[in-house]
């Protein structure tokens, strides 16, 4: 079976760019987030600093700014939310200073992003294979029969079945989980460096679930993607993360490694939140991991 790898965009290390592997590709240093028409602050201080291959899980309560800070990271608050507090940097950057012209051309190629809901980001009047060979030739400049070419291959590696049958197919012709590979196919499809899979998996069922989250995992280990995974399932976040920020109120109330907030939790909302998905199955996931 041919390597995941040797399906997807070169990464700048292969292409003869340098890069640090210490350095963080991502840096969210104490931002605060306002809404100018409630006159309130929404988010107070979210930091993490987020490495190549190495994924950074945010779980907490709905409206607790866990999607706000991605999309401030994103460059995508909506139009009454202003960061107002902290900073954010990408592949050192920081992204205050950043014009539109070049936000274009970091999305895409330096950050990108999958939500919960795939078919509200994919164009139903367009054939899905011909969105992702689209970012393919804007982003990497090449000519249209080769786009087409890389985008067979990447729905391929999507574990898509007959991919040159899903190119020319409609989001209503698909299913949920072939949706969500399609939109991971258009987002990693210039070679991004940092990946956000906000609620990426939670409309899935659970073998569906289990295949994308194989997925994200094969793209981390294998082309040194940064995950930053928001989730409500702590199950998603003890499989695939190695930092966990717990937000609660507006702002984080526990952070650490998995396995020490997962195992060991500080505070009562995280104890909570684990109590209350233990009876999903979260145990088999919290169990001990043998040292490498």
């Amino acid at each position: 079976m041919t390597a995941l790898s040797e399906k997807l965009p070169a990464r700048a290390e292969e292409t003869g760019e340098t890069a640090s592997a210490e350095a963080p590709v991502l840096a969210v240093r104490d931002v605060r987030i306002s809404d100018r028409v409630g006159g309130r602050e929404i988010v107070h201080g979210v930091s993490f600093a987020l490495t190549p291959g190495r994924t950074v899980g945010i779980v907490g309560e709905s409206g607790s700014g866990k999607t706000l800070t991605c999309r401030a990271a994103l460059g995508i608050l909506p139009a009454h939310f202003e960061i107002t507090g902290g900073s954010i940097e990408i592949d050192g950057h920081d992204i205050a200073g950043l014009s539109p012209a070049r936000w274009t051309a970091l999305r895409g190629t330096t950050i990108s992003a999958v939500f919960q809901d795939p078919a509200s980001y994919l164009n139903p009047s367009l054939r899905v294979g011909a969105q992702v060979a689209e970012v393919i030739r804007v982003k990497k400049g090449v000519k249209r029969r080769e786009a087409r070419r890389q985008a067979v291959e990447l729905l391929r590696a999507m574990h898509l079945r007959d991919p040159e049958l899903v190119y020319g197919q409609y989001t209503y012709e698909l299913s949920g989980g072939m949706l969500q590979r399609v939109l991971l196919a258009v987002a990693i499809a210039a070679g991004p460096r940092i990946l956000i899979a906000d609620e990426a998996t939670t409309a899935l069922d659970v073998t569906v679930q289990a295949e994308i989250l194989d997925l994200l995992a094969d793209l981390r280990e294998q082309t040194g993607l940064a995950l930053v995974v928001v989730s409500h399932d702590l199950a998603v976040v003890a499989q695939l993360c190695d930092e966990v920020l717990v937000l609660c109120r507006d702002e984080v109330v526990e952070q650490g490694s998995a396995r020490q907030v997962l195992h060991d939790p500080q505070h009562e909302y995280t104890r909570l939140l684990i109590a209350e998905h233990e009876q999903y199955g979260l145990e088999k996931f919290l169990a001990p991991k043998e040292d490498a």
